[in-house]
C-alpha cells in the first residue's frame, strides 16, 4: 500500500512538473504589415464569370499571404499565437521566418466565436432569453436553461419546454460571458524550441483558399468601328471571413497547378472520395458551412406533419439584375440601348491617372499586376483596381465562317483587335468578361456584354458580338462534283446591305475529312487556311473547295491518317 502510495506521488509530481514546463504563450493580436498574392481558379475557365456572392460553393481560386509581426518574447521556448489570420489558411503551407528557435508544433484553432460556439459551451446552463414585444417595442427578460444542442434549440423556461424563435415573437439569447476556448478571430499558434527572446520581427507566409479574380474590360467603339477606347478593372474577390487592411496586393495571371486535397487512395473512386470529403465536411461542426446555426421550427398547421423544412432569418439571395436593353435601337454594328449621353449632360465620368493603374511584371510565363498603392480587401467582398487603358485602340467588324471537315455552316460576327508587338495596345489581356458602348443620338449606350479568353502579345483577339439585325450577309454552299470518297464546294457569300462587309472564312481539317484544292489565295494561321475577302454593297464573293475523305492507316484506333493531296 505504502509503494502504491509512493508511485502515486511520483507520477503527480512528474505530471505537476510537465504542466509547470509547458512553454509560455505571447499572442500577436494583428500583423504590422501584409501582402497578398490573388491566383485565379485553376478549374475556372479564364472567360467565364466569377461566382455570385450567394454561391454556397465559394470561391476556387486561392492567396499567398505574407504577414509582417513584431512581437516580444520571453526567453526560452515559447507559444506565438498568431491571430486575425485568413479563416481559409492552409495550415500545413504555413511557414515562419525570422525566430532564433525552430518551429516545433502548430495548431490551427477553429473554435471560432460563433453561435454554435455559444451554444455548445452553455448547453445546460442558465442564459438570459429576450423576448421583444412587437406592438410596444419593450423587451422582457427571463432567465432561462439550455436544453439541447444548436440543430434543434429548446430552453427551459418556467412554463416548459420551448423552442427557441419559433414562437414569432423577436427573441435573443445573452450569455454572461465568452467561454474559454472560443476565438473572436481565426488563429495560427506555433511552439518554438529555445530562443534568446526580446523584440523580434516575424514573417509568417501561408496559403488560403476561397479567393479569385477576374478581368472585367469595358469598351467604347467608335461610330463606325474602326477602333475602341479600352479601359479595364482587376475585380478582385475575397470569400474570406477576415479582413486585410492596407495591403501590398498583387495578381498572378496564368494557370498554376493547385490541388486543395490530397489525392484519393489508389483503391478509392474518386466520386468515392469527393463523396467521403463532403459526409465529412456535413459532419464537423466546425467547418466554416457549418458554425452558423440555422434554426428549424414545426409547421404551423399540425405539430405531426414533420418538421419545417425552410430555414429562419437566413439571409436572402442576392437579386440578379440584367441590363434592360431599349427597344427599337440599332447602333452601328449591334443593337441596345440606355446609357449616358454626354459630358454636358452632367453624367460622371471615371478617372484613373497613371499612378493608379496596376503596373504589369513579367514573371516567366506569368503576368503579376502589383497594384501601386496599399489597398483594404475587405471580409467577404469585392473590389475593383483599374490596370489598363488604351484609347484608340484599332478594330475591326468581321464576319466569320468556320468549315471543318465537312462540317459547314459555324457563323459568327466578331470585334476584331490586332495586338501585335509594338501596337497601341501591346499588352496581354487576361482572360474575363466584357463590355462595349457604343454612342448613338448623342447617347452613350450599352452595345453588347462578351467574354475573352486569355491572350498574349501578338495574338488576334476577336471579341464574339452577339447577332445583329442590322447585317445583311447570307452564306450558301452549293455541290459542284463528287467522286468515290470526295466532294467539291462552291461557298458563296452574298452582301444585300449597302455598304462593304470584310469576311473570313477558315478552313480546317478533322479527323474524317480533309480540304484542299482551294481556287482563291489563301494564308496559314493556327493549322487552319484563312480566305479573307471584302464582299461589295449589293455583291457576291465566292470560293470553290474539294472536301475529301481521310484514308486510316492501321487499326481503327489509331490517329494516323494520310493528308490531302497536293
Amino acid at each position: 500500500m505504502r509503494r502504491a502510495a509512493l508511485a502515486l506521488l511520483v507520477f503527480l509530481a512528474a505530471a505537476g512538473s510537465a504542466r509547470a514546463a509547458d512553454p509560455p504563450v505571447v499572442a500577436s493580436p494583428k500583423p504590422d504589415h501584409v501582402a497578398i498574392s490573388l491566383y485565379r481558379d485553376p478549374a475556372r475557365d479564364t472567360d467565364s464569370a466569377l461566382p455570385a456572392p450567394d454561391n454556397d460553393d465559394g470561391l476556387g481560386g486561392f492567396a499567398l499571404i505574407r504577414e509582417t509581426r513584431s512581437v516580444d518574447l520571453p526567453p526560452g521556448p515559447v507559444t506565438i499565437r498568431f491571430e486575425g489570420v485568413s479563416s481559409s489558411i492552409l495550415p500545413e503551407s504555413a511557414l515562419l521566418r525570422g525566430p532564433k528557435g525552430r518551429p516545433r508544433e502548430k495548431n490551427f484553432d477553429r473554435r471560432l466565436l460563433s453561435q454554435r460556439g455559444l451554444i455548445d459551451a452553455f448547453t445546460g446552463q442558465r442564459v438570459l432569453l429576450r423576448t421583444t414585444d412587437p406592438a410596444t417595442g419593450k423587451p422582457s427578460f427571463e432567465s432561462v436553461r439550455i436544453r439541447s444542442g444548436p440543430e434543434a434549440l429548446i430552453v427551459e423556461r418556467k412554463g416548459g419546454f420551448e423552442a427557441v424563435q419559433c414562437s414569432g415573437l423577436p427573441q435573443t439569447m445573452l450569455y454572461e460571458a465568452v467561454p474559454a476556448g472560443l476565438n473572436p478571430v481565426p488563429t495560427l499558434s506555433m511552439t518554438l524550441g529555445d530562443q534568446p527572446g526580446g523584440r523580434t520581427t516575424l514573417e509568417l507566409t501561408y496559403l488560403a483558399t476561397n479567393f479569385d479574380w477576374q478581368s472585367n474590360y469595358v469598351g467604347d467603339v467608335a461610330g463606325d468601328a474602326d477602333s475602341v477606347d479600352l479601359f479595364a478593372w482587376l475585380t478582385v474577390a475575397s470569400g474570406d471571413a477576415t479582413s486585410f487592411e492596407k495591403a501590398d496586393m498583387a495578381v498572378i495571371a496564368g494557370r498554376i497547378a493547385f490541388f486543395r486535397q490530397a489525392p484519393a487512395a489508389d483503391d478509392e473512386d474518386a466520386w468515392d472520395a469527393e463523396d467521403r470529403r463532403e459526409q465529412e465536411a456535413r459532419e464537423d461542426p466546425w467547418h466554416p458551412d457549418n458554425i452558423e446555426v440555422w434554426f428549424d421550427c414545426w409547421p404551423r398547421g399540425s405539430t405531426g406533419a414533420g418538421t419545417y423544412g425552410g430555414r429562419q432569418f437566413g439571409p436572402a439571395s442576392l437579386p440578379t439584375e440584367y441590363p434592360a436593353y431599349a427597344d427599337g435601337f440599332s447602333i452601328g454594328f449591334f443593337g441596345g440601348g440606355g446609357g449616358c449621353g454626354d459630358e454636358e449632360d452632367g453624367c460622371d465620368s471615371i478617372v484613373v491617372t497613371g499612378s493608379r493603374i496596376a503596373p504589369r511584371e513579367d514573371i516567366g510565363d506569368y503576368k503579376l499586376y502589383r497594384v501601386p498603392q496599399p489597398t483594404t480587401l475587405g471580409a467577404q467582398s469585392r473590389k475593383q483596381i483599374a490596370f489598363l487603358e488604351k484609347p484608340a485602340v484599332a478594330a475591326q467588324l468581321l464576319y466569320i465562317l468556320e468549315v471543318s471537315g465537312d462540317d459547314y455552316g459555324s457563323e459568327k460576327s466578331v470585334l476584331r483587335i490586332d495586338n501585335k508587338k509594338g501596337g497601341v495596345l501591346d499588352e496581354p489581356l487576361p482572360g474575363g468578361q466584357v463590355t462595349f458602348f457604343q454612342a448613338r443620338g448623342g447617347e452613350r449606350m450599352l452595345a453588347a456584354e462578351t467574354k475573352v479568353k486569355d491572350k498574349a502579345v501578338g495574338e488576334l483577339v476577336d471579341f464574339d458580338l452577339p447577332e445583329s439585325n442590322d447585317r445583311y450577309l447570307s452564306s450558301d454552299r452549293e455541290e459542284l462534283d463528287a467522286g468515290e470518297g470526295w466532294a467539291r464546294y462552291r461557298m458563296t457569300i452574298e452582301n444585300d446591305g449597302q455598304v462593304a462587309e470584310p469576311v473570313e472564312v477558315s478552313f480546317a481539317n478533322d479527323s474524317d475529312y480533309a480540304i484542299d484544292k482551294l481556287s482563291k489565295p489563301v494564308k496559314e494561321r493556327d493549322g487552319k487556311r484563312i480566305w479573307s475577302v471584302v464582299v461589295p454593297a449589293e455583291g457576291k464573293r465566292s470560293i470553290d473547295y474539294r472536301v475529301r475523305e481521310v484514308a486510316r492507316i492501321g487499326a481503327d484506333n489509331q490517329d494516323d491518317w494520310e493528308g490531302p493531296d497536293e
